[in-house]
């Protein structure tokens, strides 16, 4: 869908819709008074009668009967203005949107207020864009839904003067650019795994620089081997397809500002190797390289906005598969850095990957890293689908990803940490062990990860839980939902 800001009066633009945003405590504004006077006082009819009241995204449509050049006025409620927030902004334009293409109609106008907020527009349109994802890359047949060719193609928010319409660009930019990051986070997890391979990860990490300005530089199977990411090799030798670490950079204009570092578990396919799971759900396991996913679209959009910090995205890319050659428990593997571990269960090999990855991470010397790792099923168990765990070693650092997930609404949950749990992942054989000792899933998780990130601040989102099956939102879809693109891209920007 294309959205676009002019200048104009919704009474004369020519679309199939105008969407009239109405509050529940004030049923008297301009726009609404405009509008109405436009047709005759059906809309205060349509009040008087007590069929729309403007509660949070209630819906009416009025046909207009040429009074208008637009058929049809649509009213959507947005609540209270004492409850009206970036959030529910969002999810009123994503039911919105969907709303009007499942009318069939393929253009919508929206007069915007002056007292309209940027980072309301700004969510409006994010949530506009991605309310309206599908993923059918593979499809190549009309399943004759009635709804398979409506197509909403365009959104025209309509302002009344040049200083309006300026101070809007950038908020409807911003929202552009973080939807279409979101959007490849999300076709990237969705993608089955024999069309996304780690090779094939690491050239779309080459695309995505190429078009954004970052710099790329990928280490194959050979490069692994040289410089000792012993553990992501471990890991990727029960499979054909061979590993690849993504480092992909963001230098500002000046060399003085803070690094930070966000770091992507990368699994595209995951059997849970010699451990290996049940086939019920398994198909999900394509889904296991979310975090990783949320990194390239966070840095995708990074490349475009140019913020003036120091970033780098790191992505450690395997499969985990049980053939002839893959690790068995009761291995012991050495990581980048040179701490062994001790493998007592391989379907724990998230956090093996994301070890090297870790231990790689210090010679950046950076203020902020965050990993971001589907790692276990027990955040499930925790928080559900709703939030993401948050453990590190940093409070301050924990706290700025926090406020970041409050204003993007990819919310996180800060679990304990304390070093009474570093005893539950102590191995008698090695330095540490992969798994705990069956209590704390998400906790023990970091708890290992913990080990290797030293020397820097360091959060840890687990999000299993948020990176596909949510549900309740207007604008994210039970399949991938592209989860940390937005609160990454906030944190950089806050920084």
């Amino acid at each position: 869908m294309n959205i676009t800001i002019e200048i104009g009066d919704f009474r004369q633009i020519q679309t199939d819709a105008v969407i009239i945003p109405i509050l529940e405590d004030d049923l008297h504004n301009d726009l609404l008074l405009a509008a109405d006077s436009a047709l005759e006082g059906r809309i205060q009819s349509l009040l008087n009668l007590g069929d729309f009241k403007g509660k949070l995204k209630s819906t009416a449509v009025i046909y207009t009967n040429g009074s208008i050049n637009a058929p049809r006025i649509i009213l959507i409620g947005l609540g209270k203005f004492s409850e009206l927030d970036t959030e529910k902004v969002r999810q009123v334009a994503g039911h919105t949107a969907k709303y009007a293409r499942d009318l069939g109609i393929e253009s919508l106008a929206v007069p915007i207020p002056p007292e309209a907020q940027d980072d309301w527009i700004q969510g409006a349109v994010e949530a506009s864009l991605l309310s309206l994802y599908e993923f059918k890359q593979h499809q190549t047949e009309d399943d004759n839904d009635e709804n398979e060719n409506k197509k909403l193609n365009s959104l025209t928010l309509l302002v009344s003067s040049d200083i309006e319409k300026a101070s809007l660009d950038r908020a409807v930019n911003r929202g552009n650019t973080i939807a279409d990051g979101t959007t490849l986070a999300r076709d990237l997890s969705n993608q089955p795994s024999n069309h996304l391979t780690p090779t094939q990860l690491a050239e779309k990490a080459k695309e995505v620089a190429a078009s954004t300005g970052l710099k790329c530089t990928i280490f194959d199977k050979a490069t692994l081997e040289e410089k000792g990411f012993r553990t992501l090799l471990a890991v990727s030798q029960g499979s054909a397809e061979e590993p690849r670490f993504i480092i992909l950079e963001h230098t500002p204009v000046d060399d003085e500002k803070d690094t930070v570092v966000l770091v992507g578990k990368g699994i595209t396919f995951d059997t849970g190797g010699i451990s290996l799971k049940s086939g019920s759900g398994m198909h999900e396991m394509k889904h296991d390289m979310s975090g990783a996913a949320a990194v390239l679209g966070a840095m995708q959009v990074i490349g475009h906005l140019k913020p003036n910090l120091h970033v780098i995205g790191l992505i450690a890319a395997s499969e985990n598969m049980p053939g002839s050659t893959a690790i068995k428990p009761g291995d012991v593997v050495t990581s980048y850095g040179g701490k062994t571990i001790e493998i007592l269960n391989t379907d724990a090999e998230g956090r093996l990957i994301l070890a090297d990855a870790l231990g790689w991470t210090a010679q950046y010397e950076p203020q902020g890293v965050v990993d971001l790792a589907t790692l276990t099923g027990a955040v499930i168990t925790c928080l559900g689908h709703i939030a993401a765990g948050a453990l590190g070693t940093d409070d301050a650092l924990i706290e700025k990803v926090k406020k970041a997930g409050e204003k993007t609404h990819e919310r996180v949950w800060e679990l304990p940490l304390w070093d009474d749990y570093d005893e539950g992942v102590k191995s008698t054989v090695a330095d540490v062990k992969n798994i705990g000792d069956g209590t704390s899933g998400t906790i023990a998780g970091a708890a290992f990860l913990k080990k290797f990130a030293e020397g820097y601040p360091w959060v840890h989102l687990d999000i299993a839980g948020t990176a596909w099956g949510m549900k309740g939102s207007t604008y994210i879809p039970e399949s991938a939902s592209g989860y940390g693109v937005r609160l990454l891209v906030q944190l950089v920007e806050d920084w």
